[in-house]
């Protein structure tokens, strides 16, 4: 193994960088702010991922490991005595795990009865007879929206 110094800038990425990023990005930090705490650039944390298969490896089990810990919290709390904690915790789990159910804040992307949104479209252009009035060339008008019959 040659000991010549290859040139250029070492590399940020030591063990010790990899290790902070790890601990992070474990303990439920979005990588972007793990990559800051760790004293290097996002950009520069997604080449070394890309690089690196076995980091990239590494950092799935790191968030699979912190996701597990939680868990483990969540269902300890559903065996809790105290009735009111299981409760919180269980609606907790819902709300998260399946939100298109449970979430206690859903957005709706249908119109009324789960009918699809109505819209119109217009475009308007001078009239070329120097009228000086402005004349709809094309006007759509929203669907009717289907309901009891009226």
């Amino acid at each position: 193994m040659s000991t010549r110094n290859k040139g250029g800038r070492p590399s940020k990425f030591t063990p010790a960088t990899r290790r902070k990023i790890l601990k992070s990005v474990g303990r439920g930090m979005p990588l972007t702010h793990a990559a800051n705490v760790a004293g290097v650039s996002y950009q520069t944390f997604l080449n070394y991922r890309r690089d690196r298969p076995g980091f990239d490896e590494a950092i799935g089990n790191a968030i699979a490991k912190g996701i597990e810990a939680r868990l483990k919290v969540i269902e300890r709390a559903t065996k809790s005595p105290d009735e009111s904690i299981r409760l919180r915790s269980a609606c907790w789990f819902l709300e998260h795990t399946a939100p298109e159910f449970f979430a206690r804040n859903r957005v709706e992307v249908t119109g009324a009865n789960g009918l699809p949104l109505a819209g119109a479209i217009a475009v308007y252009l001078p009239q070329k007879s120097g009228g000086g009035t402005i004349a709809p060339l094309i006007a759509a008008t929203p669907r009717k929206e289907l309901g009891n019959g009226n």
